[in-house]
């Protein structure tokens, strides 16, 4: 028998292992909480960032969700909207959310995966990335609209700034 006679098959790496590995590399907070979803934590500049994923196996899908924990009181709804709208189209993956049934806003994202690939390493990076450069230039933002009353376009105005250096 020769070596081209042997096939080599690969498990793909569950996409929930993959991220609590990924979590573990980085010495980030990682909570599983079954076999189809895992709670992640990263700092960020404004504030910790709650992330949860969540794998559907039979969709083959693997969901990515970041809670804002910002509740958009109702007369500030519709701004919210607005500003929904403005931030969405400037995303490249993903896209923030007006959950109806609570008013929070929230970040989420999703990958559609090969049942034999599964996600790879470089998948997960992008996924948290994403979330992470999301989450972080538009959180102020708002905030700036439900908090500080400003309309979605001061609000987009003021996030598209890019700001080098600090004071």
């Amino acid at each position: 028998m020769t070596l081209t006679d042997f096939s080599y098959e690969q498990q793909p790496i569950d996409p929930i292992e993959m991220i609590e590995s990924l979590a573990r590399a980085r010495d980030l907070d990682a909570q599983r909480v079954d076999d189809t979803e895992v709670h992640v934590c990263l700092s960020g500049s404004w504030r910790d960032v709650s992330m949860w994923f969540s794998w559907r196996r039979e969709a083959q899908v693997l969901q990515i969700g970041a809670p804002l924990e910002i509740k958009v009181p109702n007369a500030r709804k519709a701004e919210v909207l607005k500003l929904l709208a403005l931030i969405n189209e400037r995303l490249w993956v993903g896209h923030f959310d007006l959950w109806q049934r609570d008013g929070e806003v929230v970040y989420r994202n999703g990958a559609v995966l090969s049942e034999a690939e599964g996600l790879s390493h470089g998948q997960a990076e992008v996924l948290l990335r994403g979330a992470m450069e999301a989450f972080e230039r538009y959180y102020p933002t708002f905030n700036y609209v439900v908090w500080a009353g400003k309309s979605a376009e001061e609000a987009i105005a003021a996030s598209i700034l890019d700001v080098e250096g600090s004071a």
